[in-house]
C-alpha cells in the first residue's frame, strides 16, 4: 500500500499509492463493469491482479481469501475479519452521527440501511491511519463531515469510516439467502436471472442481492460509494466471495454453463448499448498484471484456464 503509483499523475491526480491503481481503474471503469454482460469476468480478472500485485511487487506467499457470508451472517463484528484484531480486516468505524440510504445510481428503489454503532473512521486492526486517496464519486454517506462528489479521480484524502450492520446481514447475507440463489428454478436456466438477482434485480424486491448487501453490511465511505468500493479493502476478501458464489453457479452445469454471459456494455444498458460477447476485450491498464495482456471474456469464464488455475473449498 506505500509503493507509489504507476499511473501518470494527470491520468489519476488521486492515485499515490499502488493500491490506488486498482481503485482507479474500478472508478474509471464503473459504467462499464456492473450491470453488464463483463460484471462477473471482469472482477475476476480484477482479484487475479491485485492477487499477482500482492505477489510479485509485494512478496505476498498466499492467496485472495474469499468471505463466506453465510459464516458470519449473525455477528459480523466478531467475525474474525471484522473483529479489529491484527490479523482483521480492520473493525467498525468509531461511532459518528450519521444515517446512510445507499441507491443504486439511477434507480428510482433503494435499501435503507439502519443506522447502527459506527459510522466514523475506523481505528482497530490493521488499516488505522491508512487514507482513501481518491475522491468519492457517488457517496451515499449522510453525515455532518460526509464527502461530497469530487472531480473525478483526484487528491481527497480521508479515512476509511465503517457502519458494519448485523441488520443487513441477518436479513440478506445468510446461507438460504445464498442457497436460494444457487438452485432456485428462477436462476438456473441462464445467467442473466443469476446474476440479475445477485446484483440486486429487480430493485422492487428491496432485496440487494448477495453483492450490494456485502457493501451495505459496511457502509459509510468508501463502502456506500459504488465507484469506490475498493478503497476499502474489505472489497477483496467480499469479491472473492462473489467469485466463488459464480464458481459454483458454473460448476453444477460446466458444459452448459462455462461460457454464458448475459447483459449490454453500459450500466443498466445507460446509455443503450450492444450485448456484450465473450469475444469483447477486458483492459485493466495500469492495474493489469505486467505480463498479461487485455484478454477477452472468454478467456476469464474458467478458474482452470487461461491465466486461471484454482478451485474453490
Amino acid at each position: 500500500m506505500d509503493s507509489p503509483s504507476k499511473i501518470p499523475a494527470g491520468d489519476a491526480p488521486g492515485a499515490k499509492s499502488r493500491y490506488d491503481d486498482f481503485v482507479a481503474i474500478h472508478v474509471n471503469q464503473t459504467e462499464t463493469i456492473h450491470f453488464t454482460g463483463s460484471f462477473l469476468s471482469w472482477h475476476r480478472y480484477y482479484m487475479y491482479s491485485f492477487e499477482r500485485a500482492l505477489r510479485d511487487e509485494c512478496g505476498y506467499a498466499g492467496y485472495l481469501p474469499y468471505w463466506n457470508w453465510g459464516k458470519t451472517s449473525k455477528d459480523p463484528m466478531n467475525s474474525p475479519h471484522m473483529n479489529g484484531d491484527q490479523y482483521s480486516q480492520g473493525g467498525n468505524g468509531i461511532w459518528a452521527p450519521h444515517n446512510c440510504t445507499s441507491p443504486v445510481p439511477g434507480c428510482e428503489y433503494c435499501i435503507p440501511v439502519v443506522e447502527g454503532r459506527g459510522g466514523g473512521c475506523v481505528e482497530t486492526g490493521p488499516y488505522v491511519g491508512r487514507m482513501c486517496n481518491i475522491s468519492a464519486t457517488s457517496p451515499s454517506l449522510v453525515a455532518p463531515d460526509a464527502p461530497v462528489a469530487g472531480t473525478k479521480l483526484s487528491y481527497a484524502p480521508r479515512c476509511i469510516r465503517r457502519d458494519i450492520s448485523p441488520n443487513i446481514t441477518a436479513t440478506f447475507s445468510t446461507d438460504a439467502k445464498h442457497l436460494d440463489l444457487l438452485t432456485n428454478p428462477l436462476y438456473q436456466d441462464s445467467i442473466g436471472p443469476y446474476q440479475d438477482r445477485l446484483q440486486g434485480k429487480p430493485f422492487d424486491q428491496c432485496d440487494p442481492g448477495q453483492h450490494g448487501a456485502g457493501y451495505f453490511t459496511w457502509a459509510a465511505d468508501p463502502g456506500g460509494d459504488v465507484y469506490n468500493t475498493p478503497n476499502d479493502p474489505l472489497f477483496w476478501l467480499h469479491h472473492g466471495g462473489i467469485d466463488r458464489s459464480w464458481w459454483i453457479w458454473q460448476n453444477q452445469k460446466p458444459t452448459d454453463r462455462a461460457f454464458m454471459i448475459d447483459g449490454t456494455l453500459t450500466l443498466l444498458n445507460d446509455p443503450p448499448s450492444r450485448n456484450a460477447t465473450v469475444e469483447d476485450i477486458l483492459d485493466l491498464m495500469y492495474a493489469a498484471p505486467a505480463d498479461t495482456p487485455p484478454f477477452a471474456i472468454k478467456n476469464h469464464v474458467s478458474s482452470v484456464a487461461g491465466p486461471y488455475c484454482y478451485i474453490y473449498l
